[in-house]
């Protein structure tokens, strides 16, 4: 009889066990059910990536970003943004992108863009000055790396896409581009207050270059040697 009775307060206790791992088991089923639900019919939200097919029903609003100021405050830089929104049936997506700058001139009020229009995607824009990123140092130029073409034709200027090296002053004046249809950029340093030294891959290569920030003119432009060469 205690042998029957012990054996029976296993199986109570085993029954008990299979059904307190079985009502976790559904909770965490329900709760991984309603997070991908959440996931796919939910807004989704990214960044850098224009939406430039015709057929879609984009919605597109536009608003300036936070502005930097330097060169002793006389110079303002605003970014302009666009925000893409499209619905689809079961979800809707949206995408905050830099399209243009707007540089004010505090001394004289002169205001200008850096384009004419709203075609790129500008993926970055670094203040080039010397010193550290806490420099107070005055700005020597402005790098830029934007999108022109949806070069892997997927109806989108993103950063899968090849990208363009440009250059400005400070003041958003003397916009040139450096190097076209690269994959991207490895980084860069300023060497002194008129050059920059700077690595990039293009055609599936990787190039070293000397920028002249006075002429925007390159120099010493070389293959770097593959591993083991």
């Amino acid at each position: 009889m205690e042998e029957n009775k012990f054996f029976k307060l296993i199986w109570r206790f085993n029954g008990l066990v299979i059904s307190v791992a079985g009502v976790l088991a559904v909770a965490v089923l329900v709760f991984v059910t309603y997070k991908l639900f959440q996931d796919v019919t939910g807004d989704r939200t990214t960044r850098n990536i224009v939406n430039i097919e015709e057929s879609s029903e984009v919605k597109e609003n536009w608003r300036f970003g936070q502005l930097s100021k330097f060169n002793d405050n006389k110079t303002l830089m605003i970014p302009l943004y666009s925000d893409q929104s499209f619905d689809r049936a079961y979800f809707s997506k949206s995408s905050n992108s830099t399209r243009n700058f707007l540089f004010i001139d505090i001394e004289t009020s002169e205001k200008k863009w850096l384009f004419n229009h709203t075609n790129y995607l500008i993926e970055s824009s670094d203040k080039l000055r010397y010193g550290d990123f806490n420099s107070d140092k005055p700005v020597i130029a402005i790098l830029y790396q934007l999108v022109q073409l949806d070069s892997d034709q997927d109806n989108r200027l993103s950063a899968s896409d090849l990208s363009t090296v440009a250059i400005t002053n400070p003041d958003g004046s003397g916009y040139k581009q450096l190097i076209n249809e690269l994959e991207r950029v490895v980084d860069y340093t300023l060497l002194n207050q008129t050059e920059l030294f700077l690595i990039y891959q293009k055609a599936g290569m990787s190039y070293s270059t000397i920028l002249n920030l006075e002429s925007f003119e390159m120099s010493k432009t070389e293959k770097l040697p593959k591993v083991g060469l």
